[in-house]
C-alpha cells in the first residue's frame, strides 16, 4: 500500500520539508515579524519556501472536505463568539494587549495551523513521508546534541559550557540563555521541549527500520531526554505514547509479550527486596509527580508545590468562564483579560499568580489547558467541533495502524502524535503545536485499507489548479 503521488517532487522540496520539521524545535528565537507568539518560532520562517516549493510543482493542490468544512465551522463559532462578546471585547485591556488585537494574533495562530495542515496534506500525498521521517530524526538528534551541551553547563565543563552559552545566545534570544537545571534543549522552557519530542519521537520511528537494538536505543534515547528536562506531563505522554508503540509492534507476537512482562515483573521484584534502590526510587518519582522536580521541594516554597496552585488557579478560572458563557465561550483569545476576575483568594498565596495580574508584569496569563482554554473561548460548540477535528482522524489511523508497511507506521505514528496532543493539552496550552498540525494533514492524507471504508470519507478532497500547472 503506497501513497499516490499526484505529481513527481524534486529532492529541493524533500530537503526543504526535512528542513521544516527540524525547524519545529526551536521557539526561542529572537522575533522578528509582529505574529504574536509565534514570531520566535523558527517554523514561520521556512514554512513560506515549503509553500512556494509546493506551489511549482506542476500537478493540483488537494483540500480534504471533510476536515475544512469542520474548520470553517470552527471559525463560524469563534465569530459569533467574538460578535456576542463585541462590547467586552472592544473595551478590554490588560498588559499593553487589546481585545481585539488578542483576537487577531490568535485566529491568524489558528488559521496559519490549518494551513500546516493542509500543505502536509498535500506533502504526504505526494511521497514525503519519508522526508519527514528523516527531518523528525535529525531534529532529535540536534536536541540531545544541545540538551549534552546543557548537561555540561550545569558542571560548568571548560569549553562545553562556552559553547553552549554562545549557542544559546542565538537560539535562546528570547528568553536568554541562565534556566533551572532541568533539561530544556532548543526549546523555551521544559514543557515545550517535552511537546516537541511528543512529534519527533513518534514521526523518527517510520522509517528507522526494524532492528530491535536501534528501536531500544531510540526509545531509550527519548525517555532519558525526557526524565532529564522534569515534565511530568511530557513523562506521562512519551510513556503512553511508547505503550501504543509497543501495542501494534508486538500485538502479533505473544512471545515478545510474555518475555517483556516477564522481564518487567522480575524488575519489580528486584526493587522490592532492596530496600535502598527501592527507596530511592520511590522518592524521585513521589517528588516528580507532585513538585515536577527529582529533587523535591525548593526550600523558597516549603512543602507546596506553588507550581500546581497556579496550574489550578488557571484550570478552575478557565472552568468558571465556560460555566459563565457555556455554548459560544467568552471569546477567542480573550482568557487573559477574564483571568483576574475568575480567580479566588487562596490563588493569591503564588507569586506566580500574583505576577499574571499585575499590569506592571509582561507575562500573560497561561491557561496551562488547551481544552480548558477552548471550553472558555469557544464554548462547548468550539470544544467540540475541535475534537472531531482531532479526534475523527485519530481514529481512522488507530484502525490502519500496521507496522509492516511505510504508510502504516505513519498511521502509527499519527495516532501517537495526536493521542499525545491530547494529552499534553490537559496541562499545557499546544494550540502553536506544529508537530501536531503536521500530524493531523499526514494523517488525513494517508490512505487507509479497502476494508475501512468509513475511512476514506475522511480523505475526500477536491483538487485545485496550481501556478505551476496553470502556466
Amino acid at each position: 500500500m503506497a501513497v499516490t503521488a499526484p505529481a513527481r517532487i524534486g529532492l529541493g522540496t524533500a530537503v526543504l520539508v526535512a528542513t521544516a520539521v527540524i525547524a519545529t524545535i526551536f521557539n526561542d528565537l529572537k522575533p522578528i515579524l509582529p505574529v504574536g507568539e509565534m514570531s520566535s518560532d523558527a517554523f514561520i520562517y521556512v514554512l513560506p519556501l515549503l509553500v512556494l516549493g509546493l506551489l511549482r510543482v506542476p500537478g493540483r493542490v488537494e483540500i480534504p472536505v471533510l476536515p475544512v468544512v469542520l474548520a470553517i465551522a470552527l471559525l463560524v463559532v469563534i465569530v459569533a463568539g467574538i460578535t456576542l462578546n463585541y462590547d467586552a471585547i472592544a473595551r478590554a485591556y490588560f498588559k499593553g494587549r487589546s481585545g481585539m488585537s488578542r483576537v487577531i494574533t490568535q485566529v491568524m495562530s489558528l488559521s496559519f495551523g490549518l494551513l500546516v495542515a493542509l500543505l502536509f496534506f498535500n506533502l504526504a500525498r505526494m511521497n514525503q513521508l519519508s522526508a519527514i521521517s528523516r527531518g523528525a530524526r535529525i531534529a532529535l538528534a540536534i536536541m540531545a546534541g544541545v540538551g549534552l551541551l546543557e548537561l555540561a553547563s550545569w558542571s560548568l565543563i571548560p569549553g562545553l559550557t562556552q559553547i553552549h552559552e554562545a549557542l544559546g545566545q542565538v537560539i535562546h534570544a528570547s528568553s536568554g540563555v541562565a534556566y533551572a537545571q532541568r533539561l530544556r534543549m532548543t526549546a523555551f522552557e521544559v514543557s515545550w521541549a517535552g511537546v516537541m519530542l511528543s512529534f519527533l519521537f513518534p514521526f523518527g520511528m517510520v522509517t528507522l527500520g526494524r532492528g530491535a537494538w536501534r528501536t531500544a536505543l531510540y526509545v531509550a534515547l527519548v525517555l532519558v531526554l525526557v526524565v532529564l528536562s522534569q515534565s511530568r506531563t511530557a513523562l506521562l505522554v512519551i510513556v503512553c505514547q511508547a505503550g501504543i508503540f509497543a501495542w501494534f509492534s508486538l500485538r502479533h507476537r505473544v512471545d515478545y509479550l510474555l518475555h517483556a512482562t516477564t522481564l518487567a515483573l522480575l524488575a519489580v521484584t528486584a526493587l522490592l527486596v532492596s530496600p535502598g534502590p527501592r527507596d530511592a526510587i520511590v522518592t524521585r518519582l513521589s517528588n516528580m509527580v507532585e513538585y515536577g522536580s527529582l529533587s523535591g521541594p525548593d526550600a523558597d516554597e516549603g512543602s507546596e508545590n506553588l507550581s500546581n496552585v497556579t496550574r489550578l488557579a488557571g484550570i478552575r478560572a478557565g472552568m468558571e468562564m465556560f460555566r459563565e458563557h457555556p455554548v459560544a465561550g467568552i471569546g477567542f483569545g480573550q482568557y487573559g483579560f477574564n483571568f483576574p476576575a475568575h480567580l479566588q483568594a487562596e490563588d493569591f498565596r503564588s507569586w506566580e499568580v500574583r505576577k499574571y495580574v499585575t499590569d506592571a508584569e509582561e507575562d500573560w496569563p497561561p491557561a496551562f489547558s488547551l481544552h480548558v482554554r477552548l471550553l472558555a473561548e469557544t464554548g462547548i460548540l468550539g470544544y467540540g467541533i475541535w475534537m472531531l477535528l482531532l479526534g475523527l482522524p485519530l481514529i481512522r489511523s488507530l484502525r490502519a495502524c500496521d507496522m509492516t508497511t511505510l504508510v502504516g507506521r505513519g498511521h502509527v505514528a499519527v495516532a501517537m502524535t495526536l493521542s499525545g496532543w491530547m494529552l499534553l493539552g490537559l496541562s499545557i496550552d499546544t494550540a502553536r503545536f506544529f508537530g501536531g498540525w503536521i500530524a493531523l494533514g499526514v494523517g488525513l492524507a494517508l490512505p487507509v485499507p479497502a476494508r475501512q471504508g468509513k475511512g476514506a470519507l475522511l480523505q475526500r478532497s477536491i483538487d485545485i489548479d496550481s501556478p505551476a500547472e496553470v502556466r
